[in-house]
């Protein structure tokens, strides 16, 4: 199959492009789960103060973000939003989502479908950013989002089919302090782009207990994704590859991390013969999900 993260500069230009509501409140919430769930994280970033839905008290903004627009823990926490009074702004392509968001009157952002989500983030995380930044009166320079993944396009290809050289054969632990989205996401990539086991960690906690596993931890690859003093020291003590961003700016920074893990992840599925937009278990652990919430009862 063609990369699907090569045009990347593309999708984060139709992605500014986007038409986002206001939000109504200053309190933000998030709600997401897998490749729609790693944009609450990446948010963090930049707006660390953005609270996961299961502490919205009320009187909040919830992000519910769904590509598909048919997650079941995703509607579930529509629901209870709307129960608590809070204001809901649905980010979707459509699914059940979508059409709950149109007959209710709720705001919502429909974004481009037909692809899987891990492939789709500039359609999801630039919406969600825009809302927060103009609500808050951030100046986010969004433009950088495109720019991070276009200027130095090449090296960012080169640096992804790098790391899994050397992870292949290996399993993969990823650590981030400030990054542990991007962190958290590569494992995700890893394991549905190449179907191969990978895992990941949050500095510093697990510079107290995790690091002692090394002793007996073989065939164990850690990366460390640098951003701060703390992670050199984790870096250091495990002896563990280290990627650093490629930008002074932030938002730079994370759209190319997140295309470098996807390059990454692909590079190890064709390796290993892999299809990386084929699912084996995912479906059927959603098809057993959505038979215990009963998602369509929403609508």
């Amino acid at each position: 199959m063609e990369n699907p993260y090569i045009d990347w500069d593309t999708k984060f230009a139709e992605a500014l492009k986007l038409n986002v509501p206001e939000a109504k409140f200053d309190n933000f919430a998030f709600s997401g789960i897998g490749g729609s769930g790693i944009i609450g994280d990446i948010a963090r970033v930049f707006f660390p103060n953005i609270k996961p839905a299961s502490m919205m008290e009320g009187k909040e903004t919830l992000l519910a973000v769904s590509y598909s627009g048919n997650t079941s823990e995703t509607i579930e926490d529509v629901k209870t939003a709307l129960q608590k009074g809070s204001e809901v702004i649905i980010i979707t392509s459509g699914g059940i989502l979508g059409q709950f968001a149109k007959e209710k009157g709720l705001k919502h952002i429909i974004v481009k479908g037909g692809s899987q989500t891990r492939y789709s983030f500039p359609y999801l995380i630039t919406p969600l950013l825009k809302i927060v930044s103009e609500r808050t009166g951030s100046k986010l320079n969004l433009k950088e989002l495109k720019e991070g993944v276009e200027t130095k396009k090449q090296e960012v290809i080169e640096e992804g089919k790098r790391l899994a050289k050397l992870i292949i054969g290996r399993i993969p632990v990823f650590y981030g302090s400030k990054l542990i989205g991007i962190a958290k996401r590569y494992k995700q990539e890893v394991n549905e782009n190449a179907k191969y086991p990978a895992f990941y960690g949050e500095i510093p906690e697990v510079n107290h207990n995790e690091v002692e596993a090394y002793v007996h931890g073989y065939n164990i690859h850690p990366v460390v994704l640098l951003s701060k003093e703390i992670d050199e020291v984790t870096a250091k003590v495990l002896n563990a590859t280290v990627i650093k961003g490629m930008f002074d700016s932030d938002l730079k920074n994370v759209s190319s991390l997140m295309m470098m893990g996807g390059i990454m992840s692909i590079e190890i599925a064709e390796t290993l013969h892999e299809t990386p937009d084929k699912l084996y278990n995912i479906p059927k652990a959603r098809e057993l999900t959505s038979n215990l919430f009963k998602p369509s009862s929403i609508l």
